[in-house]
């Protein structure tokens, strides 16, 4: 269950490049979006990860937790990145807890911006340092 170097550092420039797209337009491209998801799959079938329940479980926790947060206000490419994230995690409490962090890191960045809810704040940053930090926890 352990990544690679060069799946963790192709990982690092996908989540460098999507929230440096997210700040500058609050947009994630798709083919961006997609690309990080073939590159985790294929790590992840290579490792043999592909097969595992908790995978699976997983990827259902993104889909819950992604239109719960389509419903709160976050946007659709936010939504999409949760799917190589997971894949990136493979297990479903450190998927939860970068989710966790994510959304600790975006409401103290929100608190000290004071942003109002009604405007957008880019999501990705906090999912990329939120998952970084999670993969050296588990590392």
């Amino acid at each position: 269950m352990q990544q690679g170097l060069i799946e963790v550092s192709g990982a690092f420039i996908f989540l460098l490049g999507l929230s440096i797209w997210d700040i500058r337009t609050m947009r994630i491209p798709h083919r961006a979006t997609l690309l990080f998801f073939l590159w985790e799959l294929i790590f992840t079938s290579v490792g043999g990860d592909l097969s595992s329940k908790a995978l699976w479980f997983t990827l259902l926790v993104a889909l819950l937790w992604g239109v719960l947060a389509l419903a709160l206000g976050m946007g659709g490419g936010d939504f999409k990145l949760l799917f190589p994230l997971a894949l990136l995690l493979r297990l479903p409490m450190e998927f939860l807890l970068m989710l966790s962090l994510a959304a600790a890191i975006g409401g103290a960045f929100s608190l000290v911006r004071r942003y109002r809810l009604s405007k957008a704040v880019p999501f990705a940053p906090f999912l990329a340092v939120s998952t970084l930090v999670t993969l050296f926890y588990q590392g």
